[in-house]
């Protein structure tokens, strides 16, 4: 049977891909492996026969969609925090990278293992591929003879490396005690469920509709005014009217808000008192409406101004969540939104956004497959370092790369960059998944070798000490120094060592947002400098 797999690759990739997903569903203490069980089941078959080797173009083409995958939806958050602490991120990982580099250093004497094939063992406790390709093209014009110690190295570390991010992520979760679910809605990636109430206005409320948002001091959107009649509560069908900006308020009228339970609670106190209203019992209607028109996806709300075309987005639904719409917040293909518009045109409001499931369905590949290959032949440029070695973002780094640039511009002129939620989770965790079964083929040849030769283990412990430490180091400092949640924390370790097998666990186990947001801070520019610090540790042993 193994042999007829190694003769058929193709069935080898499935079968793998069948068995991964398989196992990891399967739980064990509470906790799965999940996507990154594709790797271990790999390992195992081109253990037991080497000869069963994946194709590098399929592997490579799998790292490429799922990382610019991962860049589109990440995009626009990746530039917004920046500012705020992305770069406290990026600078703990270059310093944190410095250190792991004279770790190692100090490592190879006591250890007593050769120095091309230590380094090797880094790049694959960081999982950098790129870096230890840049390694073997430095030694095969300086010292030919050691050209492949470097693919040994990194063959034999890969997989405890992995093992021992897991080990780091999954023992600290349950050492700390993690919600992730609470983490996630702290951090304002998971929303609390949404919801609306009249609110009365008390004495002193002047101005108009968009004042009011700044008198509650919370994110909350206001849908319609309702003016009650003077004499009773009583509220007729015309005393109802969208609550358009510059509406004008004033005290008595009840305002429709939209918002979290605490959000709400806030609004209320600074704003009035919380009085019934029925909703339905007027002229103006409500609907969820999928956006599925290519003209309006990848636009902000300000910039499709729903208010000039008689109707006000009061939720956003973008997977499993409910999001508080703001004006710069930016339509994607799939979103549901909620609108609220006069019942006798809400159709022609679903016309406007699209609202077919069928167009979701025939996804327009074009704008995905063109980013990937700017992003692709971006990786390929190479960029000169002194010495006259030369370093490029690869097929991981330049997809990612361009993936945030064009996930953050959403759309260029009649271009809109973003592709359906569905559709790209289904494409990053397909290409996570083949990724995943490619590299554990030709890692596991390395892990046979180990079973064998008792010296293995050292490059083997050598991986797992610098993968250990780097782990550690990023979920303790991102939790007590850079103020992280774990998961995010353990994201941006993640991010740090370009292991997708490591953020497939994390996110199988958060099944938040979070994770990914550590990951896709940092990853660019620890690709960047893992390239860089593998030549230069070569140097240092050397």
């Amino acid at each position: 049977m193994l042999a007829f797999l190694a003769e058929n690759p193709l069935i080898a990739l499935v079968i793998i891909l069948a068995l991964g997903f398989a196992i990891g569903k399967i739980r064990i203490g509470g906790m799965a492996l999940g996507t990154a069980a594709i790797l271990f089941v790999a390992i195992i078959f081109s253990t037991l026969e080497p000869n069963i080797q994946l194709p590098p173009l399929l592997f490579q083409f799998g790292l490429a969609v799922f990382v610019y995958a991962i860049g589109l939806t990440a995009g626009h958050a990746f530039f917004a925090d920046f500012r705020e602490r992305g770069w406290r991120m990026i600078l703990f990982v270059v310093v944190l990278l410095i250190g792991l580099m004279g770790l190692t250093w100090l490592l190879v004497p006591l250890l007593g293992v050769e120095a091309a094939t230590a380094t090797g063992s880094f790049s694959a406790a960081l999982t950098s591929t790129p870096g230890m390709a840049a390694v073997v093209d430095m030694l095969e014009s300086s010292h030919p003879e050691l050209a492949a110690n470097p693919v040994v190295g990194y063959s034999l570390a890969y997989p405890g490396g992995v093992l021992g991010a897991i080990a780091v992520a999954a023992i600290g979760a349950k050492l700390l005690k993690v919600n992730h679910r609470q983490d996630a809605i702290d951090e304002g990636v998971l929303h609390a469920p949404l919801e609306h109430r009249g609110v009365r206005l008390r004495e002193g409320i002047e101005g108009c509709v968009r004042d009011l948002r700044t008198i509650a001091d919370t994110k909350i959107i206001v849908t319609r005014l309702v003016r009650p009649h003077h004499a009773t509560e009583d509220v007729q069908e015309k005393d109802h009217k969208l609550a358009y900006p510059d509406a004008e308020v004033r005290p008595g009228m009840i305002a429709v808000i939209t918002g979290t339970p605490d959000s709400l609670d806030k609004a209320t106190a600074a704003l009035g008192e919380e009085v019934h209203i029925d909703v339905d019992s007027s002229y103006i209607g409500y609907r969820r409406i999928t956006v599925s028109n290519p003209s309006i996806a990848g636009r902000s709300i300000k910039d499709i101004d729903p208010i000039s075309h008689g109707f006000i987005i009061a939720r956003i639904r973008r997977g499993d969540e409910d999001l508080v719409p703001g004006p710069d917040d930016v339509l994607q293909y799939s979103d549901r939104v909620r609108v609220v518009t006069p019942k006798h045109r809400i159709d022609e409001v679903s016309q406007f956004l699209g609202d077919s499931e069928r167009s979701l369905a025939d996804v327009n590949l074009l704008p995905f497959t063109l980013g990937l290959a700017i992003g692709l032949l971006i990786g390929a440029i190479p960029i000169p370092l002194p010495g006259g070695a030369t370093l490029n973002l690869g097929f991981g780094g330049g997809p990612i790369v361009m993936g945030l640039v064009l996930g953050a511009l959403a759309r260029t002129g009649p271009i809109g960059w973003q592709i359906p939620y569905h559709a790209n989770k289904a494409l990053s965790s397909l290409g996570l998944a083949i990724f995943l079964a490619g590299v554990g083929t030709i890692a596991g040849t390395g892990f046979r070798d180990a079973l064998t030769d008792i010296t293995s283990l050292s490059y083997i412990a050598l991986g797992f000490i610098v993968t250990v430490t780097s782990a550690l180091s990023c979920g303790l400092a991102g939790v007590w120094l850079l103020r992280l949640k774990w998961d995010e924390a353990m994201g941006m370790a993640a991010g740090f060592s370009t292991n997708p097998a490591v953020i497939s666990y994390l996110n199988d186990q958060a099944d938040t947002e979070l994770p990914m947001r550590g990951y896709a801070t940092v990853y660019p520019a620890a690709m960047i400098g893992k390239i860089i610090g593998c030549q230069v540790l070569l140097l240092m042993l050397l």
